[in-house]
């Protein structure tokens, strides 16, 4: 008796250190952050589809998918499948995968740092980088450096534009600009900007490559104006609470 009395006791006391370690970290996130990036995500997710239907006529009414069936010969997929079915799937597993991280939440859980990452990211990379994949090769061509370059370039700014969203003093990479040190709501109001703007630009590079599929002047005009803006505003920001 005293001893099941004790795990529960025990049981208790580790659910209420990992509530406390859910707040204290930050772990955990907003509400309007977390369908922000399920917003994002999303819109990734789907973007290889912008590329399938421009080299439609390109592509074979057969698709041969690279996976051996079990009468060993190749899995081969219609062409609407691998140009708006995958990316589809990965809409709808990306949505599961912010829900389920939603429903941790709520429960105030804290799922391992991978589950994390990849409930969030996980599947707009895939999509972004595999899909689009799939979609060149269908059509005569494959991965090059040109493509993948700004595909990535486009995630990691959409990745570090949801660190931003909600990003902490403590937080290792921060903008810290002599304005953002000002004060909490100058902090929250440069890094929420920095956010917008990021996740924003990370989605126009990667739209932009599934319209061309190669790098253009463009692309890099863009990721070089996305992340000077924030220290634009920041700037801006400091100028116009001085004259206050």
């Amino acid at each position: 008796m005293s001893s099941q009395r004790k795990k529960k006791q025990q049981t208790a006391a580790e659910r209420e250190a990992e509530i406390a370690g859910a707040k204290m970290f930050g772990k955990q996130v907003s509400k309007e952050k977390a369908r922000a990036l399920l917003i994002v995500t999303l819109i990734a997710c789907a973007l290889p589809a912008v590329l399938g239907a421009r080299l439609w006529d390109q592509i074979p009414e057969i698709v041969p998918s690279g996976l051996i069936g079990t009468d060993g010969k190749d899995d081969s997929i219609p062409r609407w499948v691998a140009v708006f079915g995958l990316p589809g799937f990965m809409c709808v597993m990306d949505l599961i995968g912010h829900g389920q991280l939603m429903l941790n939440q709520k429960r105030m859980t804290i799922p391992k740092p991978a589950v994390r990452l990849m409930g969030r990211w996980g599947f707009a990379v895939i999509s972004v980088l595999f899909c689009s994949g799939m979609i060149l090769e269908a059509a005569g061509g494959g991965l090059t450096l040109p493509f993948v370059t700004p595909c990535l370039l486009g995630l990691l700014l959409m990745i570090l534009g949801g660190h931003m969203w909600d990003c902490p003093r403590t937080a290792r990479i921060a903008l810290r600009f002599a304005a953002a040190q000002r004060s909490d709501t100058a902090w929250n109001a440069i890094h929420r900007f920095a956010s917008r703007i990021w996740m924003a630009a990370g989605l126009l590079v990667i739209a932009g490559v599934m319209l061309t599929a190669t790098s253009t002047v463009y692309t890099a005009l863009l990721v070089i104006a996305a992340l000077a803006a924030p220290a634009v505003y920041a700037g801006r920001y400091e100028a116009s609470h001085d004259t206050l």
